[in-house]
Parts: structure tokens; C-alpha cells; sequence
């Protein structure tokens, strides 16, 4: 079976680093929070996952894993707009707190470098995480 033009991205995709400088393959990382395959055991892994999807450009990824607490009515419409806009660069993860296998609540702190306007800009963020059925959830950056 030949490889079609559609597939050659896709197979590239798989092969190459993950966005979210986890130092694996994006198949082997983030791709199987993305399609629901697997969901995100600890609150480090959903911002690396949610950092890939904006790389993607994933907006159901991100809708998904907001909290319904903070979940903006708009989010998808917002998310629509600027996610065409921005190319994302680099993820780095300063530190983490709380967010294991076993708390309900976790807080990252990280930088993420990104491209607008033909700028290059700086997003810093202490992210707040919570559990919500077992799932963990985005709740928001003012940590």
C-alpha cells in the first residue's frame, strides 16, 4: 500500500519530537490524550498535553480539559480565532507542585515561547489543576 499525501504528515507527526519537550515521540506522549485513548495521569502531563494541543491547534482537546468552573461560554469561539494566530515554540517547565497520582489539586509553573504577528513572545504562567471525576482538569493561571 503506498503512502497517500494526507498520510505523509500524519506519519511525520507521529515520528517527530512532541511539542512538549518531553524528549519522546509525539506518538509516544501526547498523541493518545488527544484522540481519548488515554487520559493524563498526573497534572504536569495534562499542561504537556494541553501545551501539545495549542501547538496542534487542538480546540476540542482544550475545551475538554478546562474545568467546568472556568470554562469560559465563549472558549471554543475564542480559542477558533486565536489558535490560527499564534505559532507556538517552546515549552519549559520550571517546577511542579502537588499534582501526583494520588492529590487533587497541582499547580505547574512554566514558560512557553510563541510566535505572533511576526513577533516572538514570552508567556509565563503558574497553572492551576484540579481533579474532576478523576480526570485532571485546567482550572486556571492565577497560582
Amino acid at each position: 500500500m503506498s503512502e497517500t499525501e494526507e498520510d505523509r504528515p500524519l506519519r511525520i507527526r507521529l515520528r517527530s519530537d512532541c511539542p512538549c519537550g518531553s524528549s519522546q515521540s509525539y506518538n509516544d506522549c501526547c498523541r493518545d490524550y488527544h484522540i481519548g485513548k488515554a487520559q493524563p495521569k498526573t497534572a504536569e502531563q495534562l499542561m504537556r498535553a494541553r501545551y501539545s494541543a495549542f501547538f496542534f491547534r487542538l480546540p476540542d482537546y482544550l475545551v475538554s480539559t478546562q474545568h467546568p468552573d472556568t470554562r469560559k461560554p465563549n472558549l471554543r469561539k475564542e480559542l477558533d480565532a486565536m489558535l490560527p494566530t499564534v505559532m507556538w515554540r517552546s515549552l519549559n517547565i520550571l517546577s511542579s507542585s502537588k499534582g501526583g497520582l494520588e492529590d487533587k489539586k497541582g499547580k505547574v509553573e512554566f514558560t512557553a515561547q510563541y510566535h505572533e504577528d511576526g513577533e516572538l513572545h514570552e508567556m509565563y504562567e503558574h497553572s492551576r489543576f484540579r481533579r474532576l471525576k478523576g480526570m485532571w482538569k485546567y482550572l486556571d493561571g492565577k497560582g
